[in-house]
């Protein structure tokens, strides 16, 4: 295989995934806002999304989406703040949103339910 041939392969990958990417942002359907966007999911479907999550990961969303600041989440954890950082990036990745903004506006409500049925469970 030549090189010109192994680049046409690269390119060929790097479209496939930007045409994956594409498509995965068409399935999720959204709606822009001032703050980033809004995904047009059901609770169902948030909830298996954060199901998708590592527990590590879990515990690192539960204490963002109530606000605290990344150095304050890599102290909570006991964990150094490039660890909390690469929780937080795949955090983003799995949840397809690009900032902390975003996790509130389609997750905080996710949070609330489970926090209400904790409540109502005791």
């Amino acid at each position: 295989m030549g090189f010109m041939d192994r680049v046409k392969e690269v390119l060929k990958k790097s479209k496939g995934k930007a045409e994956e990417k594409q498509e995965k942002d068409e399935i999720l359907s959204r709606t822009d806002t001032p703050y980033g966007k809004k995904l047009n999911l059901t609770a169902c479907e948030k909830s298996k999304m954060v199901e998708s999550l590592t527990p590590r990961e879990k515990e690192t969303f539960f204490i963002l989406i109530n606000g605290y600041s990344l150095k304050e989440t890599a102290e909570i954890l006991n964990i150094r703040y490039s660890t909390a950082n690469t929780y937080q990036t795949a955090i983003y990745k799995k949840l397809n949103v690009n900032s902390r903004a975003e996790l509130i506006i389609n997750f905080r409500d996710l949070c609330e339910t489970m926090e209400e049925r904790r409540g109502s469970d005791s």
